[in-house]
């Protein structure tokens, strides 16, 4: 340490000699005593003023000769580990986020998984009706007395199956990937995108399909998604099918008013049986209806009821055909309230026949 410290005095008086000089350098080149050697000439240096001594040119030889020695200690980065490094950084970038978003993905499948499993039912009753979206956005509109069931998410499923009980109104959004299925009771539905009136009520002889725009396959869905087709529906058509004889027909209008119209609060009957209007008083007010005069059966009636009471539709009934009428209001239950209302027909005493 004495010889370093002579060594370092020399060079802070400009006094040193060129073995002066390689003896620093091969003192620095020592893997032994650096702290010591640290400390010395840190001892030395704060001894230094601001001073020049000695010449400029050679503190400038001595400044390179330390910077190569200094090199030649540091340990070379190669190309290959500058590109391990980067990589390294890029990795973290770029995996850790990935490995969220798998995470987020996995836990989102799962979830809809679930979501599909579980299945939701809108219970609409008699005497009212209800609009609503589906998870796929497809907007429904239910009639009096309709049920539908349909999965809390149609997420990464290959169908969209729901089941209907009633009179339904469907704009099916559009997904040619992922059809659009309504089970009902008889005859199902499948479609990729279009607007159309379906009523299949469980009590009804008939189940009837009126496509708005679009196109619709009728048949059957069975197990394991799989469609198996008997009719293709085309816009102003209709589409019944008897249940009980399995009889089908398709028929070509010129508008669709009737089947459609209750979804603005009118009910259109155009020449249809009394059996049918029975069927839909039923559902409209909910009432009880009984015919006590079977002639009454032989009768059909064209009328249009535009969000009308009961009383006012029944006049109305009675003023266009022979038919007299009586309301027995239901009885009153303990919480106050009053049953079904029942609706007896008859004809008219002075009908002719």
């Amino acid at each position: 340490m004495n010889k370093t410290n002579q060594i370092l005095t020399n060079f802070r008086k400009g006094t040193y000699s060129k073995e002066d000089l390689n003896k620093l350098i091969n003192i620095l080149q020592l893997p032994v005593d650096e702290d010591s050697i640290d400390v010395s000439m840190f001892m030395h240096w704060g001894e230094c003023t601001d001073e020049l001594i000695g010449e400029e040119e050679h503190f400038q030889q001595i400044l390179a000769e330390i910077h190569h020695v200094i090199n030649l200690k540091a340990p070379k980065i190669t190309w290959s580990r500058r590109l391990y490094s980067g990589l390294s950084r890029v990795a973290a970038i770029i995996v850790i986020p990935l490995l969220i978003t798998l995470s987020v993905m996995i836990n989102q499948n799962l979830k809809d998984n679930k979501l599909a499993l579980l299945q939701n039912t809108v219970n609409v009753p008699l005497g009212s009706t209800s609009e609503f979206d589906l998870p796929d956005g497809t907007h429904v509109s239910l009639n009096a007395g309709s049920k539908l069931t349909y999965p809390m998410s149609f997420t990464n499923q290959s169908h969209r199956i729901v089941a209907l009980n009633g009179e339904g109104f469907f704009k099916v959004k559009k997904d040619k990937k992922c059809p659009f299925i309504v089970r009902m009771n008889g005859m199902d539905i499948r479609v990729t995108g279009t607007t159309f009136n379906a009523r299949a009520y469980s009590d009804e002889p008939n189940v009837t399909v009126a496509l708005v725009e679009g196109s619709v396959l009728l048949g059957k869905e069975t197990h394991g998604n799989t469609f198996e087709p008997s009719s293709e529906l085309h816009p102003m058509e209709v589409a019944v099918l008897n249940k009980a004889g399995k009889q089908f027909t398709l028929t070509k209008k010129s508008d669709l008013i009737k089947y459609t119209a209750w979804t603005q609060g009118i009910t259109v009957f155009d020449d249809d049986p009394i059996l049918d209007v029975i069927e839909k008083l039923q559902k409209l007010y909910n009432i009880r209806v009984v015919i006590q005069t079977n002639e009454l059966l032989q009768y059909r009636l064209t009328a249009t009821f535009i969000n009308e009471p009961l009383d006012r539709a029944l006049k109305i009934i009675s003023l266009s055909s022979p038919i007299n009428y009586h309301i027995i209001n239901g009885k009153q239950n303990n919480n106050g309230t009053y049953g079904q209302r029942t609706l007896v027909l008859r004809k008219a005493t002075n009908a002719k026949n």
